[in-house]
């Protein structure tokens, strides 16, 4: 896992992806391989709306000086129901080797974006802890590769969002860093 996270940190994504899905692919067939091949490219536009709206308000209503964006997703791995994404502001971009950085933020969301497309990892993910899944040692081992995809998937859209956005709005013009709440080592940067 090791090398996925530093496959993160120097912004190889997609290589990421791959090297982890192919992981996944070897392990005994369990629902976690439902995410193999699956992404969250359709939320692009919702996503697009939800950071323009966010930077709206952040710099119009509470004006803010953003210097940075953190698009977080939540304790997915136990809030199984519903899995979301939520917007944080900085009017500063500390160092980021120490994640506790990310508590002091100057503005947060009151609007989430819900995640469509992997209810059936929902489903899977409740199954799982429900049945103890984590005391089989396969099984635990490919839902941890599925976290790690989950994660990449929304870095992935993340930077695609960003991306189309370069140059259009202010906001894919600062820093984001893309993650999920407890994986604090799996933040991406996007510059």
């Amino acid at each position: 896992m090791l090398q996925i996270q530093q496959l993160i940190q120097t912004g190889q994504i997609e290589t990421a992806i791959h090297e982890t899905e192919t992981m996944l692919g070897q392990l005994p067939a369990s629902g976690f391989q439902y995410i193999i091949g699956k992404d969250l490219l359709h939320l692009t536009g919702p996503l697009t709306a939800y950071f323009n709206y966010f930077y709206t308000v952040m710099t119009e209503d509470e004006e803010l000086e953003v210097k940075a964006l953190y698009l977080e997703m939540n304790s997915f791995t136990i809030q199984y129901d519903q899995w979301f994404l939520h917007l944080l502001a900085y009017e500063s971009l500390a160092h980021h080797d120490n994640p506790d950085w990310l508590a002091d933020f100057s503005g947060e969301a009151q609007k989430r974006l819900n995640i469509t497309g992997f209810e059936a990892l929902q489903e899977t993910n409740k199954q799982y802890m429900q049945t103890e899944g984590y005391r089989d040692d396969q099984l635990r081992q490919a839902c941890e590769l599925q976290e790690y995809l989950i994660i990449l998937r929304l870095q992935e859209l993340a930077l695609k969002t960003v991306r189309t956005n370069k140059g259009k709005a202010p906001w894919a013009n600062i820093p984001v860093l893309v993650g999920a709440h407890d994986y604090e080592d799996l933040i991406f940067t996007i510059q």
